[in-house]
């Protein structure tokens, strides 16, 4: 991965500048910590301005700590958005960032015995040639200790990434991370170097800003000019501390987001990190190398394309009619009993294959833009997963936009989980699935139970799910050639009708800026050509921030929701054995 230095570091410093209220709003409390520090250390008159003086080093030290915990609310806030800061307290971690803040700390005390080592040999072999010239002993030591210098901080930045990367598991394993993270060393010390310079070039300013209000008040009182030169400057050099620290961390952040984007699939073999691992696991079984899946895909594409080119697609009615019309050529197996039923107000059906539990349920909440879908469209995709999970399936047609926009569906699905419960289900035999926007409506439901203070389900499965309502991520541009059934322009339309004037970023819409804390295990299944892939990705990164389990798979070659269609796709039946080996383990 490229890095384009001045470009980069101009991002940094517009992200800063856009979000220097925030940063001075939790800058607050750190910030007066390290005032009152130097304020109170030169009131016991230490020498606070010689570096070589143990109080100079203390207060370093304790600036450095105090700011430790706003550089991982920054960089939290860098990679799940600003959403998430909204009701965080600054000092409340997950386990995830307290993890974060260890490898903060362990990288710092590394660095200083790695560099304090450096010095000393830098130490030796200057004396050895001082012996013979002052002059050229001089010389050699300032071009060493910069080499060092240098090398100390481009391994530091490669470190911190990596250390990052594993704590929240992207990817676990130190060693992958460290290969993701290849070249980039060099690339991140430089611009780590012109960040630190930025930050004390925009010092200057403020510095002499602080000298010429001195000057001016010390003319009627010269008590000021000590007294309040010193607390001035003692505030511009915290301020200082605050920009050093803020700016490479925006940088660690920037890089870490970039680095997320581009490991979805290991191009080696056409599997995600995650794949391999479950492949490996024996308990799950993963994707085929899809090289000799081409044409059944291909194919399976054509008769979906052949069927919608006549179709009318004006309105929710047409949608709704082209999407139970083409899925209604799938049978239902002859060993799948089915039953309608109604749950609460809302219509619903069992779906039970042979030798299920039935004492074990998957709450089943079908896709279709939050404007179709029904029982007719998905009982198919319920039968295979019944058959798979050793589970029953309650299937349910949840209130549809526009006539019933947002919360109506939603208060539908909590009402669905709240009847199984009546029913005498216990939680941990319940899971709740969804696929597209019925994938989202399986992390809304869990947030809204919640909010209520019910007991959460055992699991959490979404297939291609759409949970950004905003349609911002970055795939709808890089995928929006490759995505053969969905599009930017249709998702906004149908995100528009189901929110009605909503806000498009409320949790209870788009789970990706929702608190995920609480939610049982998440497994997600997206393919490798959706325009939604960065909603899955972002949604597994955000339940991994929240110390939610999760496992992401993104499947290569696939499209939308592939796992409707496994009557004709291998791939299809082997995502579905997949999402049946995760119920089973989880449900127990």
């Amino acid at each position: 991965m490229q890095l384009p230095i001045f470009q980069t570091v101009k991002e940094i410093l517009d992200y800063c500048w856009e979000k220097r209220r925030i940063a001075l709003a939790h800058a607050v409390v750190p910030v007066s910590l390290v005032v009152v520090a130097n304020l109170a250390a030169w009131q016991m008159g230490l020498d606070v301005t010689n570096f070589k003086s143990p109080a100079f080093a203390a207060l370093n030290v304790i600036s450095a700590i105090v700011f430790l915990p706003l550089t991982v609310t920054w960089y939290r806030m860098i990679i799940l958005g600003q959403g998430d800061m909204a009701g965080r307290p600054l000092f409340k971690f997950t386990s995830l960032e307290g993890r974060l803040l260890g490898w903060q700390i362990a990288i710092a005390l590394i660095v200083f015995a790695v560099a304090g080592g450096g010095i000393l040999v830098v130490g030796a072999i200057v004396g050895l040639v001082a012996t013979a010239s002052a002059a050229a002993g001089q010389m050699l030591s300032a071009v060493l200790l910069g080499v060092w210098a240098i090398v100390i901080v481009a391994v530091a930045c490669r470190l911190s990434l990596v250390l990052a990367m594993t704590a929240t598991d992207r990817p676990a394993v130190l060693s992958e991370a460290w290969a993701q993270t290849r070249g980039l060393g060099g690339h991140m010390a430089a611009i780590f170097i012109l960040c630190i310079f930025c930050a004390l070039l925009l010092l200057i300013p403020m510095q002499l800003a602080v000298a010429t209000v001195v000057a001016l008040v010390s003319v009627v009182s010269e008590g000021f000019a000590e007294n309040g030169g010193v607390i001035l400057g003692t505030i511009v050099g915290a301020l200082g501390s605050l920009m050093v620290l803020v700016f490479p961390t925006t940088l660690f952040g920037f890089v870490y987001n970039r680095i997320s984007q581009t490991m979805g699939t290991d191009k080696s073999n056409g599997q995600s990190n995650d794949q391999a691992e479950r492949q490996s696991d024996g308990a799950e079984v993963g994707p085929l190398q899809h090289g000799d899946l081409t044409d059944e895909v291909d194919t399976t594409l054509k008769e979906l394309a052949d069927y919608m080119r006549d179709k009318p697609k004006e309105t929710a009615t047409d949608m709704r009619l082209m999407l139970d019309g083409f899925f209604a050529r799938f049978a239902m197996p002859d060993d799948v009993a089915v039953e309608d039923v109604e749950v609460g107000e809302v219509a619903g059906r069992w779906i039970t294959a042979a030798g299920s539990n039935p004492d074990r349920v998957i709450l089943l909440l079908h896709g279709g833009g939050f404007s179709a879908g029904s029982l007719t469209s998905h009982q198919r995709l319920g039968a295979d997963l019944s058959s798979a999970c050793g589970t029953r399936v309650l299937l349910i047609e949840y209130r549809l936009a526009p006539e019933h926009p947002f919360p109506a569906g939603l208060d539908d699905c909590v009402l669905a989980y709240r009847w199984l419960l009546d029913q005498g289900f216990k939680p941990g035999h319940l899971a709740i699935a969804g696929d597209s926007a019925g994938g989202g409506l399986a992390v809304s439901t869990a947030l809204c139970l919640k909010e209520d203070g019910l007991d959460q389900p055992a699991a959490l499965i979404a297939l291609s799910p759409w949970v950004n309502m905003a349609c911002d991520g970055e795939t709808m541009d890089s995928k929006a050639k490759d995505d053969p059934v969905a599009t930017q322009a249709s998702l906004l339309r149908a995100a528009n009708d189901y929110l009605n004037g909503h806000d498009n970023k409320d949790p209870l819409v788009s789970p990706v800026f929702g608190d995920l804390r609480g939610l049982p295990p998440l497994f997600i299944q997206v393919g490798s050509r959706e325009i939604l892939l960065d909603d899955s990705r972002k949604l597994a990164v955000r339940a991994r921030a929240d110390d939610v389990p999760v496992r992401l798979e993104e499947w290569p070659g696939l499209f939308h929701v592939w796992h409707m269609m496994a009557d004709w796709l291998t791939d299809g039946r082997r995502a579905i054995a997949g999402v049946g080996a995760f119920v089973r383990r989880h449900m127990g």
